[in-house]
């Protein structure tokens, strides 16, 4: 960790009763700092301060984030930015204290250099054993409760692929371990629903804003087996093509041009 600033001050601790530790009481996203700016700064903000309003969490101003934010950033040329907001202590029990306020916490990490080498090869995916719950008040958010996703990591220590694909208990198929997932079938480019649980990624509104014919629908196990492309996304890797998906080769042709076009969006 380069940095870790919690509450404006540079510093790694916390207080024991954070609400955030004791029961996974807030939200986080995850950004790309390249050449000092924060890829998706407005929707990274936009994405903390609608958590924070659903989960009933207070918050920092708008302006006062997106200041602190911008100001870390500065000081990078690439690197990964995690910004944490979380309640405080309100004692034993849920109830929260009287004040709800907030701890923020803001870190850069090293970038995963790796990444720009799996996205012009692709990865092999394989499918999680695990099945995800349905949990609809919180899908969509990216909140601090990710033991789900901690044990299919878990399970991807044991397996030879690079990533798996995550189903829920309905057999629906939601994301990958840290990504969302997009396939294309007949040239039809589609992606999960996540009303019921999953996270949806700043990536995955980015690419639903540049592609707007893409269909959100269930996507099925048959689905995926039947895909002739497909690819993972976050704010951090971009898009990364899959060029094996349970032991079946895919073309990574089309992903790498989306890769392309969403990358040269941004400059």
């Amino acid at each position: 960790m380069k940095i870790c600033q919690v509450n404006g001050i540079q510093q790694n601790e916390i207080d024991v009763e954070n609400r955030g530790l004791a029961y996974g009481d807030g939200l986080f996203t995850t950004a790309k700092i390249i050449d000092g700016n924060i890829q998706y700064l407005t929707q990274h903000v936009d994405r903390l301060i609608s958590g924070c309003q659903k989960l009933g969490i207070n918050y920092p101003p708008i302006e006062q984030l997106t200041q602190q934010l911008t100001t870390v950033a500065k000081s990078y040329s690439l690197a990964v930015l995690k910004v944490i907001i979380s309640a405080t202590s309100g004692g034993r029990g849920y109830a929260r204290s009287a004040s709800n306020h907030y701890d923020l916490i803001i870190m850069v990490h090293d970038y995963p250099n790796h990444y720009e080498d799996l996205a012009l090869s692709g990865i092999t995916v394989g499918i999680s054993k695990q099945k995800v719950g349905l949990n609809p008040m919180l899908a969509g958010l990216k909140h601090l409760n990710r033991l789900e996703q901690v044990l299919i990591r878990q399970e991807l220590e044991t397996r030879n692929e690079d990533d798996l694909l995550v189903i829920n208990i309905n057999d629906e198929v939601i994301e990958a371990i840290s990504a969302n997932i997009f396939i294309i079938i007949d040239e039809a480019m589609y992606t999960p629903d996540l009303t019921q649980s999953g996270v949806n990624g700043i990536m995955r509104q980015a690419i639903l804003k540049q592609y707007p014919t893409t269909i959100v629908r269930t996507i099925s196990l048959n689905d995926i087996a039947t895909a002739q492309a497909m690819f993972l996304c976050n704010s951090v890797m971009g898009v990364i093509p899959v060029a094996n998906i349970n032991g079946r080769s895919l073309s990574i042709d089309l992903p790498l041009a989306i890769r392309n076009e969403i990358h040269n969006n941004l400059e």
